[in-house]
């Protein structure tokens, strides 16, 4: 699992773009803003391959199709 902490002024859709420019393994990632927020030990927490800490909440990223 990787975590992104966003910076600054950093947007959650800057920080997803970021995300998908610079991961080694070349997969796209996306994630609903509303759905997919979640909480440490959430079972989506713990499975996701990419995790947004936005200003203290979580976001899982899941592997676009």
């Amino acid at each position: 699992m990787r975590v992104h902490l966003c910076k600054g002024d950093e947007t959650l859709e800057q920080a997803l773009a970021f995300i998908n420019d610079n991961d080694p393994d070349g997969v796209t990632y996306t994630f609903d803003q509303e759905a997919d927020r979640c909480y440490i030990g959430d079972e989506v927490f713990v499975n996701a391959p990419v995790l947004i800490n936005y200003k203290n909440s979580y976001y899982a990223l899941h592997i676009a199709e």
